[in-house]
């Protein structure tokens, strides 16, 4: 039976076409003029944010002539007391934050790249729209880039504490190829819902453009799952007897990571939490890096497995999830030579 949470592929791409076809949807989702660039960071607890220029990289409508910061406006429009266009000196005007943030692509595979972290700043979308005097009957936003690719979401989202209208990265102007000059920012939701090269916020009378669809809900929202990777560079093949330090990231979407176990072959063992973990938090949306040393007993071919379970016990499973997968357990093969 189909979770009306989690609807399969097949029926999740009929709803998705239907949408389409109605001209619900934007029908460049997910093609069009695509880049994807995998990130090969490998975090440390001494270095844990990815530096820009390793940053994955996604987008799926080309990237647009991107304007000089005297030319940039920020059109906020729709159901806000006062339109406005907003220039950065006067974004920059509001209270500046700065938060460490894990994004992760809506299409990144279990094990994947497609995932990195930054120190972001900018002002809080709240503040923004606030300003603008959102109105009560707004019950949707939409952004759209100037590439013209849209994302649609609650007007709840602009009274959380947590999202950004980001120009810095990692201590930097915020790079081109990431949005600049500001881009959307959603801790704790899929990437693809941070529009870069920002253009435009207009609050709408509909929760979103795909709100009939009740079952693409939780796709729709973009809120990401509890999910987990093992670092494998180093453990494709490894030698009998000798010590190897098995290591990788685990990720919640604002709950934080309680506990990772890691399976060789039939037995899970806990592994040690060693950045950012409940005694020592350093963000509710940055990863959590584990380690566990580990001897391997025979010769041959083994699995590991990894898994990781957050602080309200929720946890991964061997199934393959919705929308791509990426809260699926990630297992890698390993070589045991003499």
């Amino acid at each position: 039976m189909e979770s009306p949470r989690q609807p399969s592929r097949r029926r999740f791409i009929r709803l998705l076409g239907g949408a389409a076809g109605a001209g619900l949807v934007p029908l460049n989702f997910g093609c069009g003029d695509t880049r994807v660039v995998g990130s090969r960071f490998v975090p440390t607890p001494d270095g844990y944010l990815t530096p820009n220029d390793q940053f994955y990289i996604n987008y799926n409508n080309g990237m647009p002539r991107i304007p000089v910061e005297r030319e940039w406006r920020l059109h906020v429009r729709g159901l806000v007391d006062r339109e406005e266009s907003l220039g950065l000196d006067e974004l920059q005007a509001f209270e500046h934050v700065t938060a460490e943030v894990t994004l992760e692509c809506v299409g990144n595979s279990p094990g994947g790249n497609l995932i990195s972290s930054a120190a972001f700043t900018g002002a809080r979308l709240r503040d923004v729209m606030e300003s603008a005097g959102l109105r009560d009957r707004a019950r949707g936003l939409q952004f759209l880039g100037l590439d013209g690719y849209p994302s649609y979401l609650s007007s709840e989202a602009a009274r959380e504490d947590e999202p950004l209208l980001v120009w810095g990265m990692n201590g930097e102007p915020l790079p081109d190829v990431h949005g600049a000059p500001v881009r959307v920012l959603f801790p704790g939701r899929y990437g693809m819902f941070s529009i870069k090269w920002l253009d435009s916020i207009t609050a709408t009378r509909t929760y979103h453009t795909y709100g009939a669809f009740a079952e693409l809900s939780s796709f729709i929202d973009g809120r990401t799952d509890v999910r987990s990777k093992v670092f494998v560079d180093d453990v494709r093949t490894v030698r009998l007897g000798e010590e190897v330090m098995l290591t990788g990231l685990a990720l919640t979407p604002g709950v934080g990571v309680d506990a990772v176990q890691v399976r060789v072959n039939d037995e899970w063992r806990d592994a040690e939490l060693s950045f950012n973990t409940v005694r020592a938090p350093t963000g509710p949306h940055l990863w959590t890096l584990w380690r566990l040393p580990w001897v391997p007993g025979r010769v041959g071919r083994h699995t590991l497995a990894v898994r990781a379970f957050d602080r309200t016990g929720r946890g991964q499973t061997k199934e393959r999830g919705f929308p791509y997968d990426s809260s699926a357990i990630h297992s890698v093969g390993v070589l045991v030579r003499e």
